[in-house]
């Protein structure tokens, strides 16, 4: 890779680890020094299954890195039934979720993303399955079949393309514990011959029970104490234990494109494997290792003395670490600039699978953060390593990159059976040092002007209600942690990066503490599926006007802006006036009287228009519409029963017709019943019924004051309307019998979305909507306001945007559902405050959003870039079947343990010359039968027929794991002390034979 066409990026990272959950985490506990090994209880190892001889032996060790949480699973999210997810292991489990989170880490939705995703994962092997095997009933109800397959290592990286929707390459890559680093290899080699686009690669391990704790056997490669030590000068094993480590790759080129984060570039990687040319299967070679280095970094395009920095394998071993260190100084040299060599073994013990993965992991980190952790456990250097006089020394404290450079790491991980895997890193733009990448332009939707800052829209959805109010209490937190944080950033990452799921919630705010409290409070709109059909626009009527009205959100919208002109000019070609000048000259105060009635309505006709059409614009697609009076005459336009030259005409002359009648008044009440004499001589008439306890009386000047003087009488609320004349009244009669000549030349339109009558409550039907008696009566008939939101009610309506100035209608809908003792319903302004009108309607576009997500808020979430979010809150439920402790013996299986040996006799010792007959002939015969209990032993190992051969022990196909098995057998057989190395000389049956008796005669066994 010698150029960064040929270089990958590392753009998200997502890791698993004992007493970590996040790379964050991770990160800290380096930087801090700390281990996440533990010691174990007995009776956490009782509760694990160990039996107690076995737990109460010396050489028991109770330590282990435990992942908290492992039996928990949102099964909801990806789909599986109660009884499938306790079944499906844990291993697979945790790198679902955690790929979801890797995913959202880079800010790609893999349901939308046109993008080709690849996964290259690996795991051990499922233990898990030994408990769920061990349950007849659920091996019955769901199939043998489906267990083997969720706990089959082979369906890993399937599991996650398909229920990640990702259609790349996806690929099982198993090479023992150098599996998550060749996951990453195999991946730059896909992305490289542009098989995909992206690539998920990683591995994880998980052995369960967890807190088993381990048998110490010596010569083998586990610590004796629970301890890793690497590069110490007491290092003497490793132990194993559960983690996860993921990264999302993409070409070098492409990442900067899309204006990912870089954590490191993958400058060059390989992979080899060891061959035959090795002491066994398990033993490392230094030749094989040495290669491996040598091809990464040749790849690379560096020189050896530009590496500052090893990620080893370092598995604390005596036998392990000297051999890597030895590879690395005849693959890099060992003169030059000092060169760091550290492993987190130390802190994590040794990750198994996943050791690879997050040694890259950490690898990244120091190039991104600039530091070198120290390696933890390292009390003295081993002097075997022989590092005097050489580059290479011992991270064992933790010191600063300097920040003016390019830096290379190196990253190792080495298999059992000989796969070696090395990545070299290198870190990406480095800047000059007391300077920082400059931060991009404020973008567009962050502009602020006259009309005050403009709105963000902020949307998040989840598989279930409770995890969406997870959703939004970690938003709260991460948005109050970071005050200065760019809520467009934050709108745009969640509208782009984010998975849309069924359950929905949106708000709007201008800046991060108005958004942090919204969320906190859950003062959000939701919704869940198909939740269009529930939404309805209410007009509202005359007497909502106010000067500049809609100026502001002109100001921020585009598209209102547009629709605005166009009504505007609609409405100008038929008033004696311009509605523009009108608006401006509103906003500052101008001396237009817009309460006269012929000036009032074509106002409230052209923003209201303005402000639904916008809305439609942008999707927000009601089921159906009403109005108040006037904003019936809008919704119907809206609707289609007229198009907007004719509305403008139609609402024109209406208002100048009503405004040329005689002049009346209007009451407000709230019981009509002391009023009901006035009503019924025909003195005043019930203009609007807005709820059961909100009425409007109307009629001539004396008639309301008459009404006054009545509801002072009997103690009825009241106020007097600022109105000129008694509009829905018999005074309106002229008015309506000119207006009715008038729409007989109009066309007229069935609507396209229901409307309801203001006048019946009901429907309105297409007869009604086609009549033009239908519209004349509209201004003598009295306003069934509360009828109307009945009916939408009772059609299942509960969210409502109102469209027009203030917040009237909202509060009339509010109080007729609390009369009829229903939920509250959502509620959304278009022009709430005149301060607030753009998140006003922001806010109505919310609502709009958490009912159908094809809504389009792109305008109020148009920042330059994207940003680090927090990823999904999983709503996990406990899914576990008690786990077995794996590979338990079956007593009633097990092969008749040998017969002890008889003591080699104490007799009187060899006189010069020969022994005595009786002696030697007693030493023979307890020679042939340590010779046939050694026999039967190798024979449990290799099979009868191997064993029956006088061949070493390696050429009957043993291995080194085998033989400490086999050596601590023969050690517990006989009672003695017999060392590796003994074993390693003298390995076939007869050898063997031949030390043990040697043993015992030199001193007797212990009984």
């Amino acid at each position: 890779m010698h150029s960064d066409d040929d270089a990958v990026a590392i753009v998200a990272m997502e890791c698993r680890l004992p007493q970590v959950t996040d790379v964050d985490e991770f990160w800290q506990r380096l930087v801090d020094g700390h281990t996440a090994v533990t010691d174990l209880t007995d009776d956490q190892v009782a509760a694990a299954g160990v039996p107690a001889a076995q737990r109460s032996r010396p050489d028991y060790v109770k330590r282990a890195g435990v992942l908290d949480g492992v039996a928990e699973f949102d099964s909801g999210y990806f789909g599986y039934s109660q009884r499938e997810a306790d079944v499906l292991d844990v291993q697979q489990r945790l790198m679902l979720e955690k790929s979801v989170a890797l995913l959202e880490r880079a800010n790609i939705d893999p349901q939308r993303t046109d993008q080709r995703i690849g996964v290259f994962a690996g795991s051990g092997m499922s233990t898990y399955v030994f408990g769920a095997l061990r349950r007849p009933d659920l091996v019955e109800s769901l199939g043998e079949m489906l267990v083997r397959h969720g706990n089959d290592k082979d369906f890993l990286a399937t599991r996650i393309s398909y229920k990640l929707n990702l259609r790349g390459p996806s690929l099982n890559v198993q090479t023992a514990c150098s599996t998550g680093l060749v996951a990453v290899h195999s991946a730059v080699q896909s992305l490289l011959l542009n098989e995909c686009d992206a690539a998920v690669a990683g591995a994880v391990y998980i052995r369960v029970p967890q807190e088993s704790g381990y048998q110490y056997q010596v010569g083998g490669v586990l610590s004796p104490d629970g301890v890793c030590r690497p590069f110490d000068a007491g290092a003497n094993g490793t132990l194993f234990t559960n983690g996860l480590g993921l990264v999302l790759l993409k070409r070098l080129g492409d990442a900067i494109a899309d204006g990912d984060r870089v954590y490191a570039v993958i400058a060059g990687s390989a992979v080899n494997n060891d061959g035959a040319q090795k002491v066994s299967f398990t033993a490392p070679s230094v030749s094989g290792q040495v290669a491996v280095l040598r091809e990464a970094l040749e790849i690379s395009g560096a020189e050896p003395g530009d590496l500052d920095y090893l990620e080893a394998h370092g598995t604390g071993t005596a036998l392990g670490d000297p051999i890597e260190i030895e590879a690395i100084k005849q693959a890099f040299g060992t003169e030059g600039a000092p060169c760091g060599i550290g492993s987190l073994k130390g802190n994590f013990g040794h990750l198994n699978i996943a050791a690879g993965i997050v040694g890259l992991i950490k690898a990244a980190l120091v190039l991104d953060r600039g530091y070198v952790p120290p390696t933890v456990n390292v009390r003295e250097i081993n002097p075997a390593l022989e590092l005097e006089g050489s580059r290479y020394y011992v991270t064992t404290e933790g010191r600063e990159l300097d920040p003016g450079r390019t830096h290379w790491v190196g990253v190792s991980a080495f298999g059992m059976g000989g796969t070696n895997g090395h990545v070299v890193l290198r870190s990406h733009e480095p800047q000059p040092a007391g300077t920082a990448e400059p931060r991009e332009a404020t973008a567009p939707s962050e502009a602020t002007d006259a009309g005050g800052a403009r709105p963000s829209i902020l949307t998040f959805s989840a598989r279930s209600e409770s995890a969406l109010r997870g959703q939004g209490a970690a938003l709260a937190a991460h948005l109050a942690a970071d005050p200065d944080a760019s809520l467009a950033e934050y709108a745009r990452t969640l509208r782009e990066g984010r998975t849309r799921h069924p359950y929905r919630a949106a708000l709007a705010a201008v800046n991060p503490a108005e958004a942090v409290a919204r969320l906190k409070a859950e003062r959000y709109h939701t919704g869940a599926a198909a939740d269009a059909d529930g939404l309805a626009f209410v007009f509202a009527g005359q007497g909502t006007q106010r000067p500049g009205m809609g100026a502001g959100l002109a100001a921020h919208d585009e598209g209102f802006a547009r629709r605005l002109a166009e009504a505007s000019a609609a409405v100008d070609a038929r008033t004696g006036f311009r509605l523009s000048d009108l608006l401006d000259a509103g906003k500052q105060g101008g001396s237009t009287d817009i309460t006269d009635t012929a000036v009032a309505q074509p106002l409230l006709f052209a923003v209201e228009y303005a402000l639904a059409t916008a809305l439609l614009d942008a999707g927000v697609t009601p089921r159906y519409l009403f109005g108040h009076s006037l904003g019936e005459i809008v919704a119907a336009t809206v609707a289609g029963v007229f198009d907007l030259p004719a509305a403008a005409e139609l609402v024109a002359t209406r208002a100048r017709l009503m405004s040329r009648c005689r002049p009346g008044a209007m009451l407000a009440v709230t019981d009509l019943d002391p009023f009901a004499e006035l009503v019924g001589d025909g003195t005043l008439v019930v203009a609007a019924t807005n709820s059961p306890r909100q009425l409007v009386l109307s009629g001539s000047h004396a008639g309301i004051e008459k009404a006054i003087a009545r509801a002072g009488e009997v103690g009825v609320q009241h106020q007097q309307l600022a109105t000129s004349h008694a509009f829905h009244s018999p005074l309106m009669q002229d008015a309506a019998d000119e207006f009715l000549a008038f729409l007989k030349t109009c066309e007229f339109r069935a609507p396209r979305i229901p409307v309801v009558s203001n006048i019946t409550g009901r429907l309105l039907t297409e007869y009604e909507a086609r009549n033009p008696h239908y519209w004349a009566e509209h201004l003598v008939r009295g306003v069934d306001f509360a009828g109307s939101v009945d009916t939408l009610r009772e059609l299942g309506v509960d969210r409502f945007v109102e469209i027009g100035a203030g917040r009237s209608m909202s509060n009339l809908v509010r109080t007729n559902f609390a009369a009829a003792g229903a939920a509250a319903p959502a509620l959304a302004q278009t022009l709430g405050e005149p301060e607030h009108e753009a998140e006003s309607f922001a806010d109505a576009l919310a609502l709009g959003w958490a009912a159908d997500p094809e809504v389009s808020v792109e305008e109020y979430s148009t920042a330059g870039r994207m940003t680090a979010l927090p990823t999904y809150a999983f709503d996990r439920l406990v899914h576990w079947v008690e786990p077995s402790l794996g590979f338990a013996v079956d007593a009633d299986a097990a092969p008749a343990t040998p017969p002890a040996p008889t003591p080699a006799p104490s007799g009187p010792a060899q006189q010069p010359g020969g022994a005595a007959p009786a002696a030697v002939e007693e030493e023979n015969g307890a020679a042939e039968e340590i010779r046939q209990i050694v026999g039967q032993i190798f024979e449990s190992f290799l099979g009868g027929s191997a064993a029956s051969a006088d061949l070493g022990f390696f050429d009957l196909g043993g291995n080194s794991l085998m033989a400490i098995q086999l050596i601590n057998k023969l050690r517990e057989t006989f009672q003695l002390d017999l060392s590796v190395r003994d074993f390693y000389e003298n390995s076939s049956v007869s050898g063997t034979a031949d030390v043990i008796t040697a043993l015992l005669l030199e001193e007797p066994a212990h009984v």
